[in-house]
């Protein structure tokens, strides 16, 4: 049911706050990694990729610490920058596709209104694929893509309001300040992960939460 897409998706954003709570100290560790790796440029994808790599454990209820952020930032390097390059390059390409033809006139507008489209599917799946990426057992791009479009399109409106959601999240960092340093990105990370495995439990593809599976 359409009313029950809301509720699955807020109580996934209160997973993501409560692992947060719990690995607090993991968490601050990871983001501020983030920081020195993407100001560092050359570091930014692997460290992205180290990040998610410790989300994704967490996500799935699985042993994890900083030591997994250093495992995943040494491997597959070369498929990591790539990923990294989708996701960095492509909206701006799209948006600036977007906007120059909703600068012209007559039916040449209606490819800006495909564009802003396309930038909205794209933002909206980009939020699994480093998730997919750690989900598999042996990251394949293709896959990651074509997976990411595939929740898309079949959960489009939980995975607006996870996508909005993290919007919020770093709207309220910056009001905040301080946690922009110390926990947005790896509350973006978390909540990317936990929205993937959130669909991934319902098809017995993930772990079911503590709470639910009793363990």
């Amino acid at each position: 049911m359409v009313s029950s897409i809301p509720m699955k998706a807020f109580r996934v954003m209160g997973r993501v706050f409560k692992a947060a709570y719990d690995e607090l100290f993991l968490v601050v560790g990871i983001s501020v990694a983030w920081w020195v790796g993407t100001l560092l440029v050359i570091t930014a994808p692997m460290t992205a990729a180290g990040v998610h790599n410790v989300a994704n454990r967490i996500a799935n209820y699985k042993r994890t610490g900083f030591d997994f952020f250093w495992e995943g930032a040494r491997q597959n390097i070369g498929r990591a920058v790539l990923l990294y390059l989708i996701l960095l390059l492509g909206p701006p390409l799209i948006g600036f596709s977007a906007w120059f033809y909703f600068d012209r006139q007559g039916w040449l507008m209606l490819f800006g209104v495909l564009m802003a489209w396309v930038l909205l599917v794209l933002l909206m799946s980009g939020q699994y694929f480093f998730p997919l990426y750690w989900q598999q057992d042996e990251p394949n791009i293709k896959l990651v893509l074509r997976n990411g479009l595939l929740l898309t399109v079949r959960n489009p409106l939980y995975t607006l309001l996870m996508l909005l959601f993290q919007v919020a999240l770093v709207a309220l960092s910056f009001v905040l300040v301080a946690p922009v340093v110390l926990l947005m990105p790896g509350l973006i990370a978390l909540s990317q992960n936990f929205a993937l495995v959130g669909l991934l439990q319902e098809m017995d593809l993930a772990p079911q939460p503590p709470e639910m599976s009793g363990t």
